[in-house]
């Protein structure tokens, strides 16, 4: 029985990740609004009633993908570990792992997929509700833990949740739509990954400045 089950769930696993990979193509390639269920489901390798027992909507599905994309098992597993880790290696891994992701060329083609979000409000509201804010909340409980510990200054963790994630994710699109005519492009991506870090942690202000200032 419980052999049997565990194919059972091998199969609906595999099949779930065949059916967002498939999706992932279409909705890039062809947006969320002229993209369809039944040619998801071809390249899938499954019949279009599949699909709506995993995904009741195509909204629903484009979520899914989006998140499956984006919000990795393995960056879950980083920014879970930083109220008890060495959070400026971590933070490291972190944009390590981001920097990494943009070198998939779908990634380019999501501003276009997020201009569909806003023109339909369906889909925003089921995008903030089921992956945005979901996303941005795990963010901020790591912060006040690491706030009231005395590693970091007190400020609202909703505001640092976005100020943080924000910082990353306009870092990625303007890395993305530079290409290779970003300066960038030519630096040691270790020491680009260093600075970007410092910058989280410590800002511009430097330690002179600090000090002249509490002084006054």
């Amino acid at each position: 029985m419980t052999e049997k089950k565990s194919r059972k769930e091998k199969l609906t696993e595999q099949r779930r990740a065949n059916i967002l990979k498939a999706a992932l193509e279409v909705f890039s390639q062809k947006g969320f609004t002229a993209a369809t269920i039944p040619e998801i489901a071809r390249a899938a390798g499954v019949a279009a009633g599949t699909i709506y027992l995993y995904y009741p909507s195509k909204r629903e599905l484009f979520v899914a993908v989006i998140k499956s994309f984006i919000i990795t098992a393995p960056l879950l597993k980083l920014i879970n570990k930083i109220p008890q880790g060495d959070i400026s290696a971590i933070l490291k891994s972190i944009v390590t792992d981001r920097l990494d992701l943009i070198k998939n060329p779908t990634f380019a083609r999501l501003p276009g997929l997020m201009g569909d979000v806003q023109r339909d409000p369906e889909l925003k509201a089921l995008w903030l509700n089921d992956f945005l804010h979901p996303f941005l909340g795990q963010i901020a409980p790591g912060y006040g833990m690491m706030a009231m510990m005395g590693k970091f200054r007190r400020y609202d963790p909703d505001v640092v949740a976005r100020l943080m994630g924000g910082l990353i994710i306009g870092f990625l699109m303007l890395k993305v739509i530079e290409g290779d005519t970003s300066p960038l492009a030519k630096k040691d991506q270790e020491k680009v990954i260093e600075d970007i870090v410092n910058f989280m942690l410590h800002g511009l202000w430097n330690d002179q400045n600090k000090a002249e200032k509490d002084g006054k």
